[in-house]
């Protein structure tokens, strides 16, 4: 059984991991507003197309990037859960990552709650509205 320590240590490895990769698409994101501006001022019905796939991937991809970092804090809730049953003695700090989880040990995950949901929706809506919508 590995100790505290090392399951922190893992939790942030892979915390830093899912940081860098959503620095990326953060990036990805300013990417795609521009390009909808200037596929919205365009008269290129294919290039208005593969934008608008474009702006879906980056999209899903932050969702997946948010569903992928619940499941790292659940997991790490899990494991810190399973050692206290077996008697092992844990910190506050892990007595509060079990009390502040959703769902100590839950499976991967891909819905959003409601804000991070709605966030994700006004950013496609705004993309969607600059590429579709008539100036």
């Amino acid at each position: 059984m590995p100790t505290e320590i090392e399951v922190w240590n893992l939790f942030w490895l892979a915390v830093l991991a899912n940081g860098v990769w959503f620095a990326g698409l953060a990036f990805l994101i300013w990417v795609s507003f521009r390009a909808a501006n200037m596929a919205g001022e365009s008269d290129n019905l294919l290039g208005k197309i593969v934008v608008s796939l474009f702006c879906l991937i980056i999209v899903f991809q932050v969702n997946f990037n948010a569903g992928v970092q619940e499941w790292i804090g659940n997991g790490l809730a899990g494991i810190f859960a399973g050692m206290k049953a077996q008697g092992v003695e844990i910190s506050q700090g892990a007595e509060r990552m079990i009390a502040g989880s959703s769902e100590p040990g839950a499976a991967f995950n891909l819905v959003p709650d409601l804000l991070g949901g709605l966030f994700l929706l006004c950013i496609l809506f705004m993309q969607m509205f600059n590429i579709w919508m008539k100036k």
